[in-house]
């Protein structure tokens, strides 16, 4: 996979992106961001970025990885909080709200997960598929 390759297939697809020396950066919904980079000896790396404002980290840009780290880590402390807190004096009703919060950080983090991944691998087809430009 070519930087220019990948450029106009980018280009001819619609998807947005900016180029910066060997990177490009392609601009995905909900503030995620990946990070192509050409190496001159012909290594690529593809890496993988939520910044801004996003559903999973607020304010605070890391990769996805750090992201489902950060979020099962809160998720744990919460847990000990709530049994700590709530549910000692009877009050269960909060473990609804806390159900609610897992749902809502593990279908954000498949959504961002299979957006990732879904662009890798048309990138990866791109490759194999395509003639040069």
């Amino acid at each position: 996979m070519g930087l220019e390759k990948t450029e106009y297939l980018l280009n001819k697809f619609g998807y947005s992106f900016t180029k910066k020396n060997n990177v490009i950066q392609i601009k995905m919904d909900f503030a995620q961001r990946l990070f192509i980079r050409f190496s001159e000896s012909g290594q690529i790396i593809i890496k993988d970025k939520l910044v801004g404002w996003n559903f999973l980290t607020g304010l605070i840009e890391m990769n996805l990885k750090n992201a489902f780290l950060y979020n099962f880590v809160s998720a744990l402390l919460i847990t000990v909080l709530m049994a700590y807190f709530f549910v000692e004096e009877g009050i269960t009703y909060v473990v609804f709200f806390y159900l609610i919060f897992i749902t809502w950080l593990l279908l954000w983090t498949t959504y961002y997960l299979l957006k990732a991944e879904s662009i890798k691998r048309v990138l990866i087809s791109w490759n194999d598929d395509s003639p040069d430009v």
